[in-house]
């Protein structure tokens, strides 16, 4: 019998054993380049504390072919070298963790799975709840005090709209990732 503890623990050893691969980290190089293109030029500055972008796209292909661990580590480095790259604040370790942290949740639901749309709402719905609206608010009223709390019904409205449209576009990516040969496996 299969528990979510166990499947846990499977698809974080699974995924850490594929660092063992010179595929899994040159894959995951490509990938993190992509990603750092679109957080730059991918990225519509609403105001300060509200973005849209596309950049966590780029975690869906290495969620899925390398699991939570290296996605988690794919987001905390995109967090670090697109703050080194293009600066649009102070470093804050916070948001570091929340990148992590949506690697990790797109590796634990699209690694090895079917990656069936409920999964795709699921893993979306847990990002914009925890991470985007939860988290990221709570990291900017600590760096730039409570007066951030006012923009918490605009940052939940923004997730709210966004949500139909990434949910789309990281459900079309994994079913075309779907077809793609696991890097690993190919000769």
């Amino acid at each position: 019998m299969h528990t979510p503890f166990s499947f846990v623990v499977k698809q974080f050893s699974s995924s850490a054993r594929s660092l063992r691969h010179t595929r899994t980290l040159t894959t995951t190089g490509v990938l993190l380049a992509i990603q750092m293109v679109l957080s730059s030029y991918g990225t519509i500055e609403v105001t300060d504390s509200l973005k849209i972008s596309l950049a966590h796209l780029a975690l869906a292909p290495t969620a899925v072919f390398f699991g939570p661990v290296v996605a988690g580590m794919q987001g905390a480095l995109s967090d670090i070298l697109a703050l080194a790259i293009k600066p649009t604040g102070p470093y804050f370790p916070g948001f570091t963790l929340s990148a992590m942290l949506l690697g990790l949740f797109y590796g634990l639901a699209l690694y090895k799975t079917k990656r069936k749309l409920w999964q795709v709402v699921a893993v979306r719905l847990a990002v914009m709840v925890i991470i985007n609206i939860g988290l990221n608010t709570l990291f900017l009223t600590m760096l730039y005090g409570p007066s951030r709390l006012v923009t918490l019904p605009v940052r939940a409205l923004k997730n709210l709209i966004q949500f139909p449209a990434d949910c789309f576009l990281l459900y079309s990516m994994c079913r075309v990732l779907y077809r793609v040969p696991d890097p690993l496996t190919v000769r």
